[in-house]
């Protein structure tokens, strides 16, 4: 029995059948087609072509994700600090997932953010830098990275 295995192979040496399941998939995705005999029609592709592939044809650049980093901070428990934060991640375009924020002990909130960092115009270490700087923030420290 042979194991299922994941190759990468350049489109030049593959039948045009992929490209055209990959197409009708990216179709119907994009709301360009509503049923997947449109989207088969549109690319001249059989439904029983499309319904053989679908599930093991993959465009492998739309399989790239970006860095998911969690972060651990201590705030100080004033009017806006938080907003400043997600102002910095959101101008250096991070993308925040979670959010989770305790109530204040001492006048220090302990946060955890979980941040998207696929279109981030800078690294997670200045990213923290440009945070541990800002106003309010006592304390921070990447827990993770994926």
């Amino acid at each position: 029995m042979t194991e299922n295995r994941m190759l990468i192979v350049q489109t030049s040496v593959l039948p045009d059948v992929f490209e055209k399941v990959i197409a009708a998939k990216n179709l119907l995705k994009s709301g360009d087609a509503n049923t997947i005999q449109q989207a088969c029609a549109m690319v001249s592709l059989s439904r029983s072509t499309f319904y053989k592939y679908k599930d093991t044809v993959f465009d492998y650049t739309t399989q790239k994700r970006g860095r998911i980093v969690n972060i651990f901070m201590l705030l100080r428990h004033e009017p806006g600090i938080l907003s400043n934060i997600l102002n910095i991640i959101a101008s250096f375009k991070g993308n925040i997932l979670t959010i989770n924020q305790n109530i204040p002990v001492l006048d220090v909130a302990s946060l955890t953010l979980t941040i998207d960092t696929k279109h981030m115009t800078i690294t997670p270490a200045k990213l923290i830098k440009e945070i541990a700087d800002s106003k309010g923030c006592k304390e921070i420290e990447i827990i993770a990275m994926e």
